[in-house]
């Protein structure tokens, strides 16, 4: 299992509240599912899938990341770097997923159902 690890341009709490509002929707119903959180990992930060925050926070996991998820993850991470907010180390592969970004003015009106809880 790959990790992406990042340098932040910018507070975390910008990054964690950035990555809130990227995901899988439901535009029908307004609820969005976040994909990827920003996590530390020995004092090094990273932008993970949720899945693969499952895999490393609990024993009971399996790896079941699909080629579309990576993708995802690179496509989230990619924006991210584009926007300024982070800076990567390494070039990332396939990164070419479309993914839903909720603006900031409209998150008042949508549901944001976390697949995993950081708390």
């Amino acid at each position: 299992m790959k990790l992406i690890k990042v340098k932040p341009l910018v507070d975390d709490k910008i990054i964690i509240e950035t990555l809130e509002r990227i995901g899988i929707a439901n535009k029908k119903e307004k609820i969005l599912y976040p994909t990827c959180y920003f996590y530390y990992i020995d004092d090094e930060p990273y932008i993970l899938h949720f899945k693969q925050l499952f895999i490393l926070t609990r024993e009971d996991s399996y790896n079941n990341i699909s080629e579309e998820d990576v993708k995802r993850l690179n496509s989230i991470v990619f924006c991210l770097h584009n926007w300024g907010l982070i800076e990567i180390e390494e070039e990332l592969e396939e990164r070419d997923k479309f993914v839903f970004v909720l603006p900031y003015k409209y998150k008042s009106e949508w549901i944001i159902k976390h697949k995993f809880n950081l708390k």
